[in-house]
C-alpha cells in the first residue's frame, strides 16, 4: 500500500469511527449554556485530551498487546467485530452500545436548550471537556482500536508518524465542525444528522469486513503451512 493510499484510509477510517458531526448534538447541548469563550475552552480541552489518548495508543498500542500476549490479527478480527457492531447500530438508528444515538442525542439537546436558564446555576466545575466529549465520544473504544490497527499497516514503518498526523488531521476538522455546531445542527436538522450517521454506519460496515480479512487470512495460511 502506498503512503498516499494509507493516509486517505487512515483518514477516512478515523472520521468514520470519530463521526464528528454526530457529536454535534452532544456538545451543542453541553455546551448550550456557555459564552463562545467558554465553548471554545471546553473544545481544545476535549481535542487535546483525546489527542494525548490516542497517541499513547499510536506509539504503545503494540506494547500493550505484547503484554497481553495478543497478536494483531487477532485484534484486527476484535477491532473488525466491534466497527460491524458500531456500523449496524448506526445504519439501524439504535442506540449505541459506547455512545448514545442520534435521536436520543437530538432529543437531550432539545431538552437542555429548553433548561438553559436554569443551567447557569451549575457548578464551575462541571466540565464536560474531559468527560464525556474527550473520552468516550473522541476518543473512544473505536478510534483507539482504529489508531492500534491501523499503525502496523502504514508503509516502510512509518505507522507512527504517519497515523498521528493523520489523528491530528481528524482533530482539528472535529474542532472547526464543533465551533460551528449550533449552526450546523440548526442547518441539518434531525433527519440530516440521521442521514449522515447512516452514511458512516455502511463505510464504518465495510472497514469492519475488511479488517475481519486482514486478520484471518494469515491464521488461514499458518493453519494450512
Amino acid at each position: 500500500m502506498s503512503t498516499t493510499a494509507f493516509l486517505i484510509m487512515s483518514f477516512s477510517s478515523l472520521f468514520a469511527v470519530i463521526d464528528p458531526l454526530g457529536v454535534i448534538p452532544f456538545f451543542s447541548g453541553l455546551t448550550s449554556h456557555m459564552d463562545k469563550g467558554q465553548k471554545r475552552k471546553v473544545l481544545i480541552k476535549a481535542l487535546i485530551v483525546s489527542f494525548g489518548v490516542l497517541a499513547i495508543f499510536t506509539f504503545f498500542g503494540a506494547q500493550i498487546l505484547e503484554v497481553f500476549g495478543i497478536t494483531i490479527d487477532a485484534f484486527r478480527i476484535a477491532g473488525g467485530v466491534i466497527f460491524f457492531g458500531i456500523g449496524l447500530d448506526m445504519l439501524q438508528s439504535r442506540p449505541r452500545r459506547w455512545r448514545t444515538g442520534i435521536s436520543s442525542a437530538y432529543a437531550t439537546d432539545q431538552q437542555t436548550r429548553a433548561d438553559a436558564p436554569q443551567e447557569k446555576d451549575l457548578n464551575e466545575d462541571d466540565d464536560p471537556s474531559i468527560t464525556p466529549l474527550g473520552l468516550p465520544m473522541i476518543a473512544g473504544p473505536g478510534s483507539i482500536t482504529t489508531v492500534m490497527v491501523l499503525t502496523p499497516q502504514a508503509p516502510a514503518h512509518q505507522g507512527e508518524p504517519l497515523v498521528l498526523a493523520t489523528v491530528l488531521a481528524i482533530l482539528l476538522l472535529t474542532g472547526a465542525i464543533l465551533m460551528g455546531a449550533d449552526a450546523v445542527l440548526a442547518r441539518l436538522g434531525r433527519t440530516g444528522l440521521k442521514i449522515i450517521e447512516k452514511l458512516m454506519g455502511l463505510l464504518v460496515t465495510v472497514i469492519a469486513v475488511q479488517l475481519v480479512i486482514d486478520g484471518l487470512v494469515p491464521v488461514i495460511r499458518g493453519m494450512i503451512s
